[in-house]
């Protein structure tokens, strides 16, 4: 038997296609397209929270409120305390004064956190090379001297140590407080100003320098006068999240940098210091040095093969440690702006398993980044 179509059936059948035809196909594959990325095996049930900061509607969440283990994450934290408390603008010096002593020396410092004996690196990051004190204060490269030092990061004081050996010159050594270093000081020769805080921070989350995140965090709790232990370190960090209005509920901190696995986060806390400090001009330096997707720093080589529809639209901390892998900013999707967290602390230890965390992390974004969800 032959069934034929009416003309208002074939009219009827032509509108439905052509409705069917309109919807974005991207759109029509899946309704709630998100959840086979956010439920992804490699992710292992994530702190996760992604929302439209203008209107507050979550467009992907699991456990926000959930502890995890934030990784390099942590330093949106670190950066936000250290720019809340001390301000970017602040800069560091450090000077080298002659003393009574023939061929002894006094370095006066402030405990600049950038400060390195590596020259390629003061030539690349515009950090300020701690040796060339010293050759401003011994032109004649004399093989033999005595330096009193404040102020110096012990780090710092050691690599000096190492640079000054590798050029023949035997140094002394010898701390000493702040009062000591007021009377040892006779005429200034040299010194070395920092460039600002703000740059620092650009720096940190660009490249997730640990040394550099631990300092500045330490500098925030100095700031304060708190104990510069993990205790000291967790009521910074949760003091300067309640003054912008954040909940610090539940996070401790054992290090700025995020290398510990004691340090403790929610997605909700990260997204929501991620909303407050976006068009705050006080903390851009955050906004500014946070890695572009495919482009630089730590995302670099991420979102080339999975998520590539949101390259160039991710701006984004990463993370990892050995059974974990976070990612947190922002990632834009025409003319929206959404804010994200994904905290996975529960994946397999392995490169693999990281990877493929990083992979379904770039393809959840890829997806957002479209407009499929």
């Amino acid at each position: 038997m032959t069934i034929t179509l009416s003309s208002m059936a074939k009219s009827r059948v032509a509108l439905l296609l052509a409705l069917l035809l309109a919807i974005n196909p991207l759109e029509a594959s899946a309704l709630h397209s998100l959840d086979k990325y956010v439920n992804s095996k490699h992710l292992a049930a994530p702190g996760l929270l992604i929302l439209n900061p203008l209107d507050g509607q979550v467009i992907a969440e699991n456990a926000p409120d959930v502890l995890r283990v934030p990784a390099s994450v942590l330093k949106l934290v670190s950066s936000t305390a250290a720019l809340h408390f001390i301000g970017g603008e602040r800069r560091y010096v450090t000077t080298i004064f002659t003393t009574e002593e023939e061929n002894t020396y006094l370095i006066k410092g402030s405990l600049d956190p950038w400060l390195t004996s590596n020259l390629t690196l003061a030539k690349k990051n515009g950090q300020k090379y701690l040796p060339s004190l010293v050759t401003e204060a011994n032109p004649e490269n004399k093989k033999k001297l005595t330096i009193y030092y404040s102020g110096l990061f012990e780090k710092d004081r050691y690599d000096l140590s190492l640079n000054l050996k590798r050029k023949g010159i035997k140094t002394t050594f010898k701390k000493v407080d702040t009062t000591k270093a007021k009377e040892l000081a006779k005429e200034e020769i040299a010194s070395l100003t920092s460039l600002p805080l703000s740059e620092m921070i650009k720096f940190v989350n660009l490249y997730s320098d640990n040394t550099l995140a631990n300092r500045l965090a330490m500098a925030a709790v100095r700031e304060i006068g708190l104990e510069r232990t993990s205790k000291g370190l967790t009521q910074t960090f949760k003091l300067a999240l309640e003054e912008i209005g954040v909940n610090s509920q539940g996070l401790t901190a054992k290090d700025g940098s995020g290398l510990d696995k004691g340090n403790r986060l929610s997605t909700q806390t990260v997204v929501e210091l991620l909303v407050k400090i976006r068009d705050n001009p006080k903390y851009q330096a955050i906004y500014e040095g946070l890695p572009v997707a495919g482009k630089n720093g730590t995302l670099k080589k991420r979102f080339i093969e999975d998520g590539s529809e949101a390259r160039g639209l991710v701006k984004a901390k990463t993370g990892w440690l050995r059974n974990t892998v976070t990612l947190a900013g922002y990632v834009k999707s025409a003319d929206k702006e959404y804010v994200f967290a994904i905290l996975a602390d529960g994946i397999t230890p392995t490169l693999s398993g990281r990877n493929k965390a990083r992979a379904a992390m770039d393809r959840l974004l890829g997806a957002i980044a479209t407009g499929n969800h």
